[in-house]
Parts: structure tokens; sequence; C-alpha cells
């Protein structure tokens, strides 16, 4: 016991540090439930955060929306995130979110924060009779807080939450100077849980159906406290951008891995969730700034931020289709893909990106992605291209295949004017993928081929800036938009996505047959090939259906062509599936070189051997990865350096 207790004791005592950093006190007695008080809930830092009096607090709001400009802002507005520090500190960064709010009236705010002195599961909504500022009372929306309470069993009312809690308090005055005949319902959340974000979202959007009137959602929130002004200002630009990308899952994956610094993040996130649900398709940063600005001291400073989320109802990039006839009485017919799409006036094709506008076939995405990463160019994948290399990559809504185990289909199965999309063209995708060093663009993610012209023009001028162009694709395409399209694609993985055309129809609504045919005509334009069939279990897993499909592309498209096995994770409409046996995809390799194929990978498993590139002539290791990373490249001028045995591929 001697030795034991000075460990436990250390323990002990680092536990203690940990929530005293967050002035939480772990030892607090248990928060008390009710669901309603018909107190009023006095103010706690009027006088210190902002002025005590009313005339002085009035003419503090004054002044402050005085000085900042208002940003034009298109579209609905759905929330604001707004710092919380006392008004001389980030009073006017806060002025510039609320200027957003005149001219304008809200029936209900509702105001979300993140306690500053308690951890307790769930969040607390602030159920009392009002809230008081020296401006007045602020009355609760008691109806809405009571059937929110109701709804999930996560959401209380505790008094003590929100006694000593200035978060929301400071938001206050500003509403009451800009708003008339409002109610706020105000919520401080517990803890930082992505989970517990969506249990209040759907509890508060539930409540909200029906009820016709003007919702504002509020997050507060500041930034990273008490870095120096450099290191705020990198850490801040890391939470701006993440805020930027208006992806909550993401965001709280940053936060998670404590890639970002801000004292509200389980309220930022919870704004970003609602945002998502109400098709919210813009964050913008209105200001930026921190205390070092403003006290020039800047050896310890707290950042704050306001911005303004909004939805755009997105203005379709109309251009006039590349393949289709013109028929009497304004009919058209698609002559991108075999579905061949008759489509008469106001009709879209099955992709849902292509229509009959007054007789003539337009695309509705040229410039319009809605996805717009980064990626190694492993992610497509590609492993005998540039290894290593960055691929910047670029995806539209829309697809002309309907596969039910599609792990794209928030993007793949939508109309592109129900999701938030960038405008980006061609030029400006050429223009990033330059600034970010990166050697190619992967037109990928949902189906390049639906967005075949905005790809197309993309990578004409891609290829006179020197980057190398990646059609990731299902090949469901037609011969003569394919070979116009290969004189500009130097490299594709093509998806074959099982071998009988039963599978194909069942499962993708399409035909096997056209993406053979893709598979032929681009090995023989000169594009650089690589396959990929993803394994279902008791789906597509026939060994003997993957040994013919082994044997076709060996006659057809020869023993070099790279094949990934790529395990499936439940997705979509199988989502009753397991996960691929890693087994199964290893037998299929097995089944794969037996047949005769050089270069048989397994995907979706990261640390499997089978990763890794190897020499067909002496079996050692020439390209080494784990998951998406190359860990070494041996490559000697495209040969093995161990035997001198050519590699295909693209490398330089």
């Amino acid at each position: 016991m001697r030795k034991i207790f000075p460990f436990f004791f250390i323990i002990f005592l680092l536990i203690l540090i940990s929530f005293s950093s967050y002035n939480i006190n772990p030892f607090a007695e248990e928060l008390t439930e009710i669901n309603y008080s018909e107190e009023i809930r006095k103010p706690v830092v009027s006088g210190t955060f902002y002025p005590g009096s009313a005339e002085e607090l009035k003419e503090k709001i004054e002044n402050l929306l005085n000085k900042v400009e208002k940003e034009e802002l298109k579209g609905e507005l759905i929330g604001l995130i707004v710092p919380h520090a006392g008004y001389d500190y980030s009073g006017e960064i806060a002025a510039y979110a609320y200027k957003q709010l005149e001219g304008k009236n809200f029936n209900t705010v509702i105001l979300i924060g993140e306690s500053h002195y308690f951890r307790f599961p769930g969040a607390s909504i602030g159920n009392y009779q009002s809230y008081q500022t020296p401006l007045g009372e602020v009355e609760v929306d008691n109806d809405l807080a009571i059937n929110i309470i109701k709804y999930e069993e996560a959401i209380k009312f505790y008094p003590r939450v929100h006694q000593g809690e200035h978060s929301l308090e400071v938001q206050l005055p500003f509403l009451q100077t800009l708003l008339r005949d409002f109610k706020i319902v105000p919520i401080i959340l517990g803890g930082r849980s992505s989970k517990l974000s969506s249990k209040i979202v759907k509890a508060i959007l539930q409540e909200l159906k029906g009820r016709d009137e003007k919702i504002l959602f509020i997050a507060s929130t500041d930034l990273s406290h008490f870095y120096p002004y450099q290191t705020a200002l990198q850490l801040d630009n890391l939470t701006i951008k993440a805020i930027e990308k208006l992806d909550s899952d993401s965001f709280y994956q940053g936060l998670s891995y404590g890639n970002y610094y801000l004292c509200g993040g389980a309220a930022v996130g919870t704004l970003l969730k609602i945002a998502e649900n109400l098709k919210a398709n813009q964050v913008k940063l209105l200001k930026y700034a921190n205390s070092g600005d403003i006290t020039e001291d800047k050896s310890r400073v707290v950042g704050y931020a306001a911005f303004v989320i909004s939805k755009n109802n997105p203005q379709l990039n109309l251009k006039e289709a590349y393949y289709y006839l013109e028929f009497e009485d304004s009919e058209v017919q698609c002559l991108l893909c075999p579905r061949k799409c008759i489509l008469t006036e106001g009709q879209r094709g099955i992709c849902g990106v292509r229509q009959n506008i007054k007789g003539k076939l337009y695309t509705l995405v040229y410039g319009r992605p809605v996805a717009v990463h980064i990626d190694p160019i492993e992610k497509k994948p590609i492993s005998h291209v540039l290894p290593g290399s960055k691929s910047f990559s670029i995806a539209t809504a829309g697809c002309n295949l309907s596969c039910r185990f599609c792990h794209n289909w928030q993007i793949s199965q939508v109309l592109p004017e129900d999701i938030r999309s960038y405008d980006l063209p061609p030029e400006k995708v050429v223009q990033l993928a330059l600034e970010n060093n990166c050697q190619s663009i992967a037109y990928t993610y949902s189906e390049p081929t639906i967005f075949y012209e905005y790809m197309i023009e993309t990578a004409k001028l891609a290829r006179e800036k020197g980057l190398k162009n990646i059609y990731v694709t299902s090949g469901y395409i037609n011969p003569e938009p394919l070979r116009e399209l290969c004189k500009y694609i130097d490299v594709a993985n093509l998806d074959i996505k099982g071998f009988t055309e039963d599978y194909y129809l069942k499962y993708c609504l399409g035909e096997l047959q056209p993406v053979l045919e893709s598979a032929k005509i681009m090995k023989e334009e000169g594009v650089w090939l690589e396959l990929t069939n993803l394994i279902l279990p008791t789906i597509n897993d026939d060994m003997a259906k993957i040994r013919e499909m082994c044997e076709w592309i060996i006659k057809n498209l020869g023993p070099d062509v790279p094949l990934y096995f790529s395990r499936f994770s439940p997705a979509y409409k199988m989502i009753h599936l397991p996960h691929t046996p890693v087994e199964t995809l290893e037998k299929a390799r097995e089944i794969a070189q037996e047949v005769g194929l050089h270069y048989v990978y397994i995907g979706n498993v990261a640390g499997n051997p089978a990763e890794h590139t190897y020499c067909p002539k002496c079996g050692r290791i020439i390209i080494q990865r784990v998951g998406y990373f190359v860990t070494s490249n041996n490559l000697d001028q495209g040969k093995c350096p161990f035997c001198g045995e050519q590699i295909p591929g693209i490398w330089k």
C-alpha cells in the first residue's frame, strides 16, 4: 500500500487540476431539476461585462452598432455566432453580427451556450418567467421550452446552471435594442458531444414544426484563450475555417481531437447541426479580432469572431449540354449515358441534373460542386500514378445510377437545389489546385459523367497547366462522349460493381455491359486504368463470379491493370449488411493472382499487406502504404530496384 498510495494520490491531483482548468467543481452537489420557475432571472454581469444603467447601456450599444458597416446578406437569415466577453473587449465584434438584425423581426430567439462552470450530461433550458437586464425583461417562451424538455430526456431545467452563466446574458441587450416583441429559449449545454447536439436539434426542430413564426438561432462563444497574439491568430484561423465549412460532424471530430480552441464549442456544433437541418448553405465570417487588438497587450489574448449563417436558394448554373438530340414538340434526347433519356419540356433526366428547358438540354451543375477536397491520390484509389501526391477533388450533386450501397448517397442521390454548392468555375478549380500544390484534379465522389461539361472544360485547362486529370467513375457513359473525354483524361479508376446483369439491375438500376465497354475504350484510348470491385457480403461475393471477372480483365485489359477489392461498410439502403470479412477480400485477391493479374490490392482495410505494391517478378515490396499514405517508395525510374522489372504506371 505504501507504494500504491503515492501513484493514486498523483492521479487524484491531476483530476482536480483538469477540472479546475474549466472552473468546474467535480464535487459540487447534484444539480436540482425543476420544470419551470416563476422567478425572474436577474443579471449577474451587469455593471461589469456591460454598463449597469439603462441609459449608459443603450448609448453603449448604439455607439457599437453605429461604428460597424452592415454586410449585405443574400438569402434567409438562420443564425448568428457571437462572442460573449465584456463589451469593451468583444462588443464591437458582436455588433457586426447584430447589425444583421436591423429592419428584421423574429418571434423567438433560441440562444445556445456552453456552461463555463458545470459539466453535466445533457443540456439545461433556463425556463424562468423572464430574463432581466437594465433595459427591461425578456420573456422566456415557456410553452416551447416545456415541450422541448418533454420531448428529450437529456434536456432539463437546472437553475444553478443559469444563475452565474454570462454567455447568454450578454446577448440580451443587443436583442432588446434591435428586436420588438420577441421571446427567448436559453439553452446551456453541459458537455461536448455530437450525439447530444443531435438530440437537442431533433427536439427543437420537432417542437418548432407547425409554428408559423420567425425563429433566430444564436450560438455564443469566444475563441482561443490566453495564447500569445500570433499563436492565437493561427489557432483561431483553424477554428474559423472549420466553422465556415458548415459540417457539424467534421467540426465535432476536430473538437474531439483538440484541433479547435473555443469555449462554446458545443454551442457552435449545435448551431451547425441546426443549420444543416434547415438547409442553410452559407456561413460568413463578418469580423475577427482579439483582445490584443483592443488593449495592445499581446502577451495573452482572447479571440472573438462574428458569423452569420444564411440559406440562399442557389442559382443553378445553366449550360447547354454537349450530347443530345432535338425533336419536334420541344422534346430532347440525352445521349450522354446508356439511359438515353427522352425528355419533354421541363423534365429532367434520371441523373437529376440535366433538364429540358424550352426544347434544349441544359446541365444544371456547371461550375457548382458540392464537394471540394484535397485528397491523397491513393484515396481515389490510384496506386500507380504519382504516389504520395495530392489530388484536388471535386463533385457535383447527382448520379445516373442508383446504387443501394452508395457511400456518398448524400450528394449522389440529391437534386442540386437541395444541397449547398460552391461557385467554382473551371479556371478557379485549376487555380486552387495549383495554389495547393496538387499534381492532379480528380472528378470523383458522386459520378463525374453527369457533370461531363464541367469536367471536360476543367480537364482542358488543367492539361494546359501540366496537371493530370483523374476520372473516378462507374463507367456508365456512351462511347462517343467517352472517347472525346479520353483526349483530356490521364487516369481513371473504374468501378465494376458486380459481374452479372442481374446484380446491376437489382442493386444499381443499370447494366453491366456498357461498363465493360467503357473499360475497353479507356484502355484503347491510352488512359491509365485502374479497377475497383466493392464486395458486399452475401450479395456479390461469389468466388466463381469473381474469377470470371478477373479472367475477363486479363483477356480484355491485360494483366497489368491494378485491381482493388474494397471492403464494404454498411451504408444508405444496405445498412443491414455487415462489413465485408477481410478473409473474403483476401480470398478474392488470391483468385485474381491465380488468374494472372499482377497488381491486386485490398482497399478500406488499413494496415493490410495487400495495400502495398509488389514486384510481380521478385515479389519484393516496391511501394509501402498504410491507408492512404505512402510510407516508402523504392521505385527507381519506374523499375523495381531489386530486380529491374519495369512497373507500369505514371511515375512523373
